[in-house]
Parts: structure tokens; C-alpha cells; sequence
């Protein structure tokens, strides 16, 4: 019985061992393959507040706070959770647009994301949740 029990032991160390490995392996490998996605530009911290969230909500993503000019007064990237980026056609997720105004800040945004344009047609098909923007 004491031998049964020492093997029960060392398989339930061993499972535990290989849990703690994997879930280590994986928690660096989501960090260390985080994508950035493209925004336009972005002017300060408190337009990046408002730019990366269109940006990564284009993927179903969140933005992880970090931000980057790669190209001064033309393009800034948002760091997210993404581990690849899907390409994209049609219509794009926005967020919530709630008018023309709003549509007009945040298409564009979705539309760099997407390594498109906005062909300047948006619609909300969740009220107050998510609507979605053209690309051409």
C-alpha cells in the first residue's frame, strides 16, 4: 500500500510539475507574440487612449496600453493581444459610433488597422455596443 501511495505521489508531483511548465511556456509565449497594429497617427498618450482601443477592436482584440510612432506625423502602432492578424476585407468592427462625427475619428482609425481606407460608410448593428465601418 506505502508503494501504491509513494507512485500516486510522485505521478500527482509530476502532473503538477508539467502543469506549471506548460502554463509558464504559454503564459511568456501570449507576452512575447503580442502584435501591434497600425493606428495613424497618434499625437500623445490621451490620443492613444482614444485611437488604440478602434484600432484593436477592428481584430476583436484588446489593446495592452503600449503604443509606438513608427513614422513621425504618419503612422503609430498599438500594441495588443493579437498572436497573428487576420486579413481584412469588407466591414470592420468600430467599437460603438454613435454619429457621423464619431464615425469620422474612429473609421479612419479601423480602417489603418486594417491595412485599408474607409470607403465612408459605417453602421451600427449592435445598439450602443458595436458598429462596424466600410474599407475600399
Amino acid at each position: 500500500m506505502n508503494q501504491i501511495n509513494n507512485g500516486f505521489t510522485s505521478v500527482t508531483k509530476s502532473i503538477f510539475a508539467l502543469l506549471l511548465i506548460v502554463s509558464v511556456v504559454f503564459g511568456f509565449a501570449n507576452n512575447a507574440f503580442a502584435l501591434d497594429v497600425k493606428a495613424g497617427p497618434i499625437w500623445n498618450n490621451d490620443d492613444a487612449k482614444a485611437k488604440c482601443p478602434v484600432a484593436a477592436q477592428v481584430y476583436d482584440a484588446e489593446w495592452n496600453g503600449q503604443w509606438t510612432t513608427t513614422v513621425w506625423g504618419e503612422m503609430s502602432v498599438c500594441g495588443t493581444d493579437l498572436s497573428y492578424i487576420p486579413p481584412m476585407s469588407g466591414n470592420v468592427f468600430a467599437g460603438p459610433i454613435w454619429n457621423q462625427d464619431d464615425a469620422e475619428f474612429k473609421c479612419p482609425v479601423a480602417a489603418f488597422a486594417a491595412e485599408k481606407s474607409w470607403n465612408g460608410q459605417w453602421a451600427t448593428i449592435i445598439p450602443g455596443k458595436m458598429s462596424v465601418c466600410g474599407l475600399s
